[in-house]
């Protein structure tokens, strides 16, 4: 009896036992998967901070590759940064840089060479037109040259006789006359042939039309087998190699905008990208229905994105006779974004290049303060950046890949 009680009581305490070691078990199971969720979770940031921070911080490239880029450089300077003024405009063509081209003869144009929108090289062909009316200037031409030679030859004898008595002073004033008349004429004749680039030579009445400068086409005016006359206008050219951006500034700007003022100028179509120039007029009329006055920037066409008509915002710098404090500043050129950050590449040795983040702070035409990340006198790369950018991307691929 008792053999049996003592062995029911080790049963007993055997079976009260095992759920106190399954939750020893199960709690072991749970820091272990504890510690290793947190190894992989660590794993994970860590793999977050190379993709987002593991980009290289030096770029080294051959003189060769840096003479080709054109990459070149400019000390990080303090300067005095203005004000500036915001207005709303858009790009226009410069009306100096505008060709309308005309017929220029009279006849049937028997091929067109171009359409509205093509980029065409100074000389080159646009038209052909059938002229008739070109073997006649010719054929005026021959004769007054031919005139002219006899009038000449008159003359010279006119003047052997007046030498020995025999013509009268009145004969050889009227011969004299009538050979500078034929020659005026002869050469008049001569030189409206030149003018639509023919000689006095040739019996085809085809006349080749040429652009009388580069540009796009923004007009086409005809088409194959239109009649035309001299001044029927075939064709537009502009020419955007520069262009004016129209600012429309209100009046009660005016005390602070004027001519000679440097701008920014920042198009909707290409944010972020900014094109420098100077206000070169202001408009002597006020809109009277927008109460605005026409500021008129030039701006070069950088990488030829510049298009007529794209619509955006010029900040214009304004002197209002306040002494600030210096800052330090970078041509806007040189800051570049990479992996969402701001930075600007500093030279160092000859062919190195060091990347800098920097915190930026208030800006001007073409120019940007660089709160943090730079020295005074340091040379940063102004042209270029986008050629060091690509090889630091590249290299940064290639650890990755590896």
């Amino acid at each position: 009896m008792t053999g049996r009680i003592g062995w029911a009581l080790a049963a007993l305490l055997a079976a009260c036992g095992r759920p106190e070691a399954s939750a020893g078990e199960h709690g072991e199971a749970e820091r272990g998967h504890e510690e290793e969720g947190g190894h992989e979770h660590g794993e994970g940031e860590h793999g977050d901070e190379h993709e987002h921070g593991g980009i290289p911080t030096e770029v080294r490239l051959s003189e060769q590759v840096i003479a080709d880029a054109k990459i070149a450089t400019e000390p990080v300077r303090r300067e005095t940064v203005a004000p500036t003024v915001t207005a709303t405009g858009e790009i226009a063509a410069d009306p100096a840089r505008t060709a309308q081209v005309a017929a220029r003869v009279a006849g049937i144009v028997e091929a067109v060479e171009f359409r509205e929108g093509d980029l065409v090289a100074e000389g080159q062909v646009l038209a052909k037109i059938r002229a008739p009316s070109l073997g006649g200037l010719r054929a005026d031409l021959a004769a007054l040259q031919a005139r002219a030679v006899s009038a000449k030859s008159n003359l010279t004898r006119l003047e052997t006789l007046a030498q020995r008595n025999m013509a009268s002073q009145q004969e050889l004033a009227a011969a004299r006359a009538e050979a500078a008349a034929l020659d005026a004429e002869s050469r008049a004749a001569g030189q409206r042939l030149k003018a639509l680039g023919l000689g006095s030579r040739g019996g085809t009445s085809d006349f080749i039309l040429r652009a009388p400068a580069a540009g796009f086409i923004t007009r086409r005016g005809i088409v194959d087998g239109q009649a035309v006359v001299a001044e029927d206008n075939v064709a537009t050219i502009v020419n955007l190699d520069r262009a004016w951006f129209m600012a429309r500034v209100f009046e009660h700007m005016l005390v602070d905008v004027k001519v000679g003022a440097p701008a920014e100028v920042e198009l909707n179509g290409y944010p972020g990208q900014f094109f420098v120039g100077k206000i070169d007029f202001l408009s002597p009329q006020v809109d009277p229905d927008a109460r605005t006055i026409v500021a008129r920037i030039v701006v070069d066409n950088r990488d030829s994105l510049l298009r007529i008509g794209l619509f955006g915002v010029a900040n214009i710098a304004v002197d209002r006779g306040e002494d600030g404090e210096p800052r330090l500043v970078v041509p806007r050129t040189a800051v570049i974004d990479v992996a969402d950050k701001k930075v600007v590449f500093v030279k160092r040795e000859s062919g190195e290049f060091e990347v800098h983040e920097v915190v930026l702070g208030v800006s001007a035409p073409g120019k940007i303060e660089v709160v943090r990340g730079l020295e005074e006198g340091e040379q940063v790369v102004v042209h270029g950046a986008w050629t060091l950018k690509s090889v630091l991307l590249k290299e940064t691929f290639g650890e990755d890949h590896h």
